[in-house]
Parts: C-alpha cells; sequence; structure tokens
C-alpha cells in the first residue's frame, strides 16, 4: 500500500512540497518524476510575477531554453501549444511564461511518449483544475465569512453575541 499525499485545499504543491512527496516511495518512474515535476512548474507559475507574460526571446533563444529546435517551436505553434507574441518586425517573441509552457509539452511528448492530442487533452485538463482550484478557494473564503457572521451573530436588541 501506497503513502497518501498530503492533501491541499487551495493550490497546487509548491517546489519544496513536491520534492518532499517524491521522496518517498511511490514507485513512480524516472520519467514520471521529471514529468510531474515540469506540471508542477507550469501550475505554480501563476504564482509569479506580471514580468513573466513579457515576450522577451527570440526563438533562437527560447529553443535553446527548452532543449529543442527552432522549427519544433514552430510545429508546436502550429498545433496551437503556445502563442508567441511578435515584434514590429513580425519576429517571434516568447516569454518565460511560453518557455516554461513549452517545457512542459516537450516533457509530456518526449519522456510520457503522449502524442498531440494526448498533450492537449493533459493541458485542458490542468487549466481545468486551475479553474477549479480558484473556484474551491473563492467558496472556502465565502464559507469561512459566513462562519465567522454566524459566531458573532447580532441580538435583536442591536448587541453583538457569540454564538
Amino acid at each position: 500500500m501506497q503513502p497518501e499525499l498530503p492533501r491541499r485545499r487551495d493550490v497546487a504543491y509548491t517546489r519544496d512540497e513536491y520534492e518532499d512527496v517524491m521522496q518517498q516511495d511511490f514507485g513512480a518512474s524516472e520519467e514520471m518524476q521529471r514529468a510531474c515535476e515540469a506540471l508542477c512548474r507550469l501550475l505554480n507559475s501563476d504564482s509569479r510575477g506580471s514580468g513573466h507574460s513579457e515576450p522577451r526571446y527570440v526563438i533562437s533563444v527560447a529553443s535553446r531554453m527548452v532543449g529543442i529546435e527552432a522549427h519544433r517551436l514552430r510545429h508546436y505553434e502550429r498545433l496551437g501549444f503556445v502563442r508567441p507574441g511578435r515584434s514590429g518586425g513580425n519576429t517571434r517573441l516568447y516569454s518565460q511564461e511560453d518557455v516554461d509552457y513549452l517545457c512542459c509539452v516537450k516533457t509530456l511528448m518526449n519522456d510520457l511518449g503522449l502524442n498531440s492530442a494526448g498533450v492537449q487533452f493533459a493541458l485542458a485538463l490542468m487549466q481545468r483544475i486551475e479553474v477549479l482550484q480558484r473556484e474551491l478557494e473563492t467558496v472556502s473564503d465565502r464559507l469561512g465569512r459566513l462562519e465567522r457572521r454566524r459566531r458573532f451573530a447580532v441580538s435583536p436588541n442591536g448587541a453583538e453575541e457569540r454564538v
């Protein structure tokens, strides 16, 4: 029987938590661990500053950062995995967020052997998870406010009473 992952209700695992969890013996292959790491990085990329979404890398630099050829980046763009910005001269410009996303796509395709349809499905599921996490956080906040309001209910004569 495998140990149960610690549960978090509000966000994806942080890098430290991921490393702690992966140090436990879950029988995950090295490829699966690399894929999980890439997915965690992608899921946690929203917590970074807005500078990560600013287009700044030309295709040759982005391809070296991701570790694939420039023609593969253009292919991923045709498949719809990434939409790089464009300069005034129509040069592709990739953001750090794009590079992180492409590293995840590369991991899913190369390490896990997913085809483009599998990658699209996995990425759609990840986006849905993010939406559900935000909704859960909103509901949890509302529930907390309602609980605090219930605890400090106002009596008919206007005085606060602790329930």
